[in-house]
Formats: structure tokens, sequence, C-alpha cells
């Protein structure tokens, strides 16, 4: 049976324990935060704060940018003291904050709680990608990393829906919610506080500068693409696809599904003949589904582009992942991924702007087709700028 499992894992079953240990941890402070931004603190700053939508708007993104911008230091932070003490950390900022919340008399304290609970997570992912990347099977990595990320990403759909059941019913018992949720993620942390790698590190660059600057602009468009429509989907979905909520649900789930189901045996391309050739057909995949959308199809249509866009993804992310381990060095991992998430999360919080200045001026089709553009922009860039043995 052991045998059977380290056949189907892309990890060391030595590791593993903690390794999911921390990804459970991860999934937690994602469940808490989500359900908090999206849900909880619009009501809770409405009715018992009384502060506006720009305020607790604006909580988000100095949360979000506190995050992204110092997950350089904090990749570096997180290779001193250790993944354990940094996840203890950064539960304890969320459990501060949330504790905090209710004696908050102006915006600036919310905004210095928000920035407080962003800055103590800046260490988190890039030290639990670096572990995944470690514990991962030669040839398995591209794998290891995007199981990593899509075993994390439910969990912000399941924070969400359960604020939104509470919230409605009972207010307190959504904020109880909250604080038992942090409160596990320190409880467990404890256990996990003298965890070490113990991985020896071969002679190579610290900090490979001119590898990173060829992919900063790849590492921009690749999350500013998707971005440019993030959040006009729903809006684009009801009002032109005439769409219920159920059949976005069921084109969003079946995205997912094909997505998650297939990345098993389409991540073996990457780690087995290379990252540029699927990496390349997964952008166009994607700006391909872009443009299908921006057709208005039926619901059947849908249906079929949303396959489309879950296989281009599927084949996307563990190349990306596999083309990033094969370039990092070990010796400064973590600082130097979570420079390369900086880069990204600038992507993410750029493509909205546009994505808005675009439906507004030039129709509600403009979005899909730049960022169509934008994933073609980023395919033909790596089809020049990976080598072929990269």
């Amino acid at each position: 049976m052991r045998l059977r499992i380290a056949r189907i894992l892309p990890w060391k079953i030595t590791g593993l324990l903690p390794l999911m240990s921390f990804v459970l941890l991860l999934g937690l402070i994602e469940a808490v935060r989500s359900g908090f931004f999206a849900v909880y603190l619009p009501n809770f700053s409405r009715s018992n704060l009384g502060f506006s939508a720009a305020v607790w708007g604006a909580s988000w993104t100095v949360h979000f940018l506190a995050e992204s911008l110092f997950k350089g230091p904090g990749g570096y932070l997180v290779q001193r003291l250790g993944l354990g003490v940094a996840t203890l950390i950064a539960g304890a900022a969320g459990l501060l904050a949330l504790l905090l919340l209710p004696y908050i008399g102006a915006p600036w304290m919310l905004w210095a709680l928000t920035l407080l609970w962003g800055l103590s997570l800046s260490a988190v992912y890039p030290g639990l990608m670096t572990l995944s990347s470690r514990l991962a099977r030669p040839g398995r990595e591209g794998r290891a990393l995007a199981y990593t990320t899509t075993l994390i990403l439910p969990w912000a759909g399941v924070g969400f829906l359960l604020m939104a059941f509470l919230v409605p019913k009972d207010i307190q018992a959504a904020y109880a919610a909250l604080l038992i949720g942090q409160g596990l993620v320190i409880l467990l942390s404890l256990p996990l506080l003298s965890f070490r790698e113990k991985i020896p590190l071969p002679k190579q660059e610290y900090y490979p500068w001119r590898q990173l600057a060829l992919f900063i602009p790849a590492a921009f468009g690749q999350t500013f693409a998707p971005a440019i429509v993030s959040q006009l989907i729903q809006k684009f979905a009801t009002a032109e696809l005439r769409l219920g909520f159920l059949e976005l649900g069921s084109v969003i789930l079946l995205g997912g599904a094909v997505a998650f189901s297939s990345m098993g045996w389409l991540g073996r391309i990457p780690d087995r003949r290379g990252p540029k050739a699927p990496l390349i057909l997964g952008l166009f995949l994607m700006s391909v589904t872009m443009l299908l959308v921006a057709q208005k199809p039926s619901f059947p249509q849908l249906l079929a582009v949303a396959v489309l866009g879950g296989i281009g993804f599927a084949l996307f992310v563990p190349s990306w992942n596999a083309l990033v381990v094969k370039v990092l060095p070990q010796n400064n991992r973590a600082a130097i991924w979570g420079t390369l998430m900086m880069i990204e999360a600038w992507g993410t919080a750029a493509g909205p702007s546009v994505g808005g200045i675009l439906w507004s001026t030039l129709g509600v089709a403009a979005p899909f087709y730049a960022s169509a553009a934008a994933f073609l922009a980023v395919a033909v860039f790596y089809l020049f700028a990976i080598r072929r043995r990269a």
C-alpha cells in the first residue's frame, strides 16, 4: 500500500506529513481571511462601525499589497526562522486583528490591523512552495507545486460560503467561527515550530538576477491576463450571457474539475519532456478560451469552453512551476520565490483596474479580448525566451 501511494504522489513519503500539515494550516488561513474580507467585514463595518464601502474595500487593498510587496523579504525571513515559526506569527497576527476589530474607532485603525495581518502572511507562501519543491520527487516538481496550489485554493471558497451562510443568520456566530479558525492555526502550528528542512545545499549562484530578470515580464503578464476579467465574470455572465447562479456555478465547477483531474497526467509532460511546449500550449489555450467567451456563447457552448480552459490551466500551472524550479537555486530559494510572487501580485493588482476601464470605454467584450491578447503575448515571450534545454 505504501509503495502504491509513493508511486501516485509527486512528493517523497519522508516529510509528507509536515508538508500536508502546512497545507492544512495555509488552507485554514485562506478560509478565515476569505470569509472575513469578502462577507464578514462589509456587514460588520456597515452595522457596527459605520464605515463606508470605500473604507472596508481599501482595507483589503492594504492587506493584499502588504502581503504581496513583502514576499521577497518574507521569503528571506522564513529561511531564517523556519516555516513553523512563520505560520505561528501569521496565526497570531490574524487572531490579534480579529480580537481588536470591535474596538477600533477610525478607518486608519482598521487599515493598520489589516496591514499587520498582511505583513505576517508574506513569509508563508514562499516558505510552503519552497518546502513542496524540495520534497518533490526528481522529475515531479511541476506536479508537486501544482497540487500544492490546488489543495489550498478550495479553502477560500469554503470560508466564503461559511460566512455567507452564517452572517445573515447570526453575525456573532460568524465572528466566533473566524476566531476558532484562526485559533486552530495557532494550535496546529505549535507542534511544527521545530521543523527544519535537512537538505544539503550545493554550490550555486546565491541570487540569479539575470535569470529572474528574464522571467519578470512573464510573471507579471500571466497573472495580469486573468485579473483583467476576474471582477467582471459574474457581471458579464448575468447581464450578457443570461446565466443564472446555478448555471454559472456549473461552468466554473466544470472548468475547475477538468483542471484538477487532468493536472496529474498532463503535469507529466513538463516534468518528463521539458516545460516549454506545454507552457506555451497552455497559455495559447487560455487565450483561445478568453476569445471564445468574448463571442457570448450559449450555455452548452460555454461548458465546452470551460473544458478547454481547464485543460489549458492544467498544462500551464505544472509547466510554470517546473520551469521555476529549474531556474531557482537551492541556496536562497524562498527569498527568490517570494520575489517572483511579488511580481505576480503586481499583475493581479493591476488587472482589475485595466479591465474596468476597458469595460467602461470600449464595451463589455473588450476586457476578454485584452485578456486573450495578454495570454498570447506571454506565450510568444516564452517561445523566444526559454532556451531549448531550460
